[in-house]
């Protein structure tokens, strides 16, 4: 559960009495990211951070199809960790409802669900998600993805909440390096990495190979797909788009970037060709 202590900022002497504390003492907020925040207008974050060694927890706990609403909905979060709308006023019961665009019934299986498992925490009459798992902020854990709030509320509107429950179940399996999805993300030396096959990712997330494989292949949004597969010999694996999530500060590296733009660019050339072809 989120811990909540009085805390004094020591660049600036700032105190916070109620500030939320993240694993290893790392904190959601400091008095420089809340002056930054207003200085920028309060515009929404470019990325919020998943800690990957907890959301294991959020896996085991939640279904698919709410680990995908709640994918969505951290992307609302503010630097107090409470889901805010862009007015920058707390999100009501109404308001999250209105967000995942779900009905009342959908709405309160997701919150019991979610509040039973300690992911959301209901705070006062504000919503909050717990920074256990997903915060807006600065970390010096390694161990975390950066999750690009932008490209995963373009997702949202093309994809539905249970295959966006399937990519969140494969977070903890981001290789720092190269954004394989592997056995050993926290592994240094990338000529040992240990690539998952749709095999295993159907064994980690409890569905068909078949299924699988449709997601791996098929999962995008406008032309940008969320995966890549890389063919070695007879061996198959499979990347993540960094451009949705990324685990290392800056820009992706070229060969990264390349991979995803190829793809990329050889949807745009079929489609092109196929309006031609229409004229």
């Amino acid at each position: 559960m989120a811990e909540y202590k009085k805390l004094v900022d020591p660049a600036t002497g700032e105190v916070h009495p109620r500030a939320v504390i993240l694993s290893d003492g790392d904190r959601v907020s400091s008095a420089a990211q809340r002056t930054n925040y207003r200085r920028r207008g309060g515009r929404s974050a470019e990325f919020t951070i998943t800690n990957m060694e907890n959301i294991d927890e959020v896996i085991d706990r939640v279904s698919d199809k709410n680990c995908g609403y709640l994918l969505y909905l951290q992307c609302f979060v503010n630097y107090d960790a409470i889901l805010e709308n862009p007015d920058k006023t707390a999100m009501s019961r109404s308001d999250i409802m209105r967000t995942l665009k779900i009905g009342r019934t959908t709405l309160t299986q997701f919150l019991r669900e979610t509040t039973a498992a300690g992911v959301v925490i209901e705070d006062g009459g504000k919503y909050r998600i717990n920074p256990r798992y997903h915060f807006q902020g600065k970390t010096s854990n390694s161990a975390v993805v950066k999750t690009f709030v932008a490209r995963i509320k373009e997702l949202y509107t093309e994809v539905n909440a249970k295959d966006l429950g399937f990519v969140y179940k494969l977070m903890p399996h981001i290789h720092l390096e190269t954004n394989t999805i592997c056995a050993n993300p926290f592994e240094k030396d990338v000529e040992n990495t240990i690539p998952l096959t749709k095999e295993d990712i159907a064994r980690l997330t409890n569905v068909t190979e078949k299924s699988v494989y449709t997601k791996l292949r098929s999962l995008r949004f406008g032309e940008q797909y969320v995966f890549a597969e890389v063919v070695y010999g007879r061996s198959r694996y499979y990347k993540i788009n960094p451009f949705v999530f990324y685990r290392k500060n800056g820009r992706p590296d070229a060969t990264l970037r390349e991979i995803f733009s190829l793809r990329n660019n050889f949807t745009s050339v079929k489609t092109r060709t196929k309006k031609a072809g229409h004229r």
